[in-house]
C-alpha cells in the first residue's frame, strides 16, 4: 500500500528547494550596467590623442633632416621623408581604422624613409606606448616609428613643402625644401635659390641667391619673380619684395 506523505512535509521539501535554488543564483555575476560596458569599450578602443605627437624612424638617416610624421590635435598632419614634405588631414576611429588626405609635395630625391607616403596610404594604426605601427594598402606595408623627444625632430616652424595658388599648369608656385633650397614658377619662368630661417613664431624665410629664367609671357602676372621673403600663418604664405611690400600670397593646398 502507498505510503501518503502529510502535506506539510511537502510544503516544508518545496520552501527548501526553493531557498536553495535562490542561493545558488547569487553566485552568478550580476550583468554592469550599460554605462559601464560602454566605459570599458571606449577603454578599450584606440584613443586620438594618443597619437598626437611627432614620431620618427629608430635610426639617424644622412638626408637634411630627419624623417617624421607630426599629428596635430587639429587633426592635419605633416610628415617628411628627409627632403621632402607633405601635409594632410587624419582620422582614427575606435578600432584604429586611419583615413587620411594628402597634399602635394616636392620632389627632391632623398635617401631618407618614406614616412609620408606610408601616411598617405594607411589604413590602420596601433600605438604601444612610445611605439606607433602603420599599416598602409591592406597591410601589405608596415611602417613601425617612435615617439619623438628631440626638439630638433619635426615641423620646427619652417614652411618646407609645396605653395601655390591653384593646381593648374601656370599657377605661381614655391617649393622649399629641407636642404634650403626652393624652386617655383611665377607663372612663366622657373625660379630657384636657397633660403634662410628667420622667426619660428612666423615661420619667416629670406629667399637668397634667386635665379630665374627670363621668358616673355604675354598677359601673365610674374609677380612672384620679385620675392625676396615670405611669412606664413596657418595655410597662408604672404610674399614680400626687397623692400619689404606684400606682392602677393600662396597656399599650402
Amino acid at each position: 500500500m502507498a505510503r501518503l506523505i502529510p502535506l506539510a512535509v511537502l510544503l516544508a521539501a518545496a520552501a527548501t528547494a526553493i531557498a536553495l535554488t535562490g542561493c545558488s543564483a547569487e553566485t552568478v555575476p550580476e550583468t554592469p550596467p550599460a554605462s559601464q560596458a560602454a566605459d570599458k569599450a571606449v577603454e578599450a578602443g584606440f584613443q586620438e590623442g594618443a597619437l598626437v605627437g611627432v614620431w620618427t624612424i629608430d635610426q639617424k638617416y644622412d638626408s637634411p633632416e630627419q624623417p617624421f610624421v607630426a599629428f596635430v590635435q587639429d587633426n592635419t598632419w605633416i610628415a617628411s621623408d628627409g627632403c621632402n614634405r607633405v601635409e594632410g588631414t587624419w582620422k582614427v576611429d575606435a578600432n584604429g581604422v586611419m583615413a587620411t588626405t594628402a597634399g602635394p609635395s616636392t620632389m627632391m630625391a632623398c635617401e631618407g624613409a618614406q614616412i609620408p607616403l606610408a601616411v598617405t596610404l594607411a589604413d590602420h594604426v596601433a600605438v604601444n606606448g612610445d611605439y606607433l605601427t602603420i599599416d598602409s594598402s591592406n597591410s601589405t606595408t608596415t611602417t613601425e616609428l617612435v615617439r619623438s623627444i628631440d626638439p630638433t625632430v619635426g615641423p620646427q616652424g619652417w614652411p618646407i613643402g609645396y605653395w601655390t595658388q591653384s593646381r593648374t599648369s601656370t599657377s605661381p608656385f614655391l617649393s622649399l625644401s629641407a636642404d634650403r633650397t626652393f624652386t617655383g614658377s611665377d607663372g612663366c619662368n622657373i625660379i630657384g635659390g636657397t633660403w634662410t630661417p628667420g622667426s619660428a613664431a612666423s615661420q619667416s624665410v629670406t629667399f637668397t641667391d634667386v635665379t630665374s629664367t627670363m621668358m616673355f609671357c604675354e598677359g601673365v602676372d610674374t609677380w612672384l619673380s620679385a620675392a625676396a621673403s615670405a611669412s606664413v600663418q596657418g595655410s597662408i604664405m604672404t610674399v614680400q619684395n626687397a623692400g619689404g611690400q606684400v606682392i602677393g600670397s600662396l597656399n599650402s593646398m
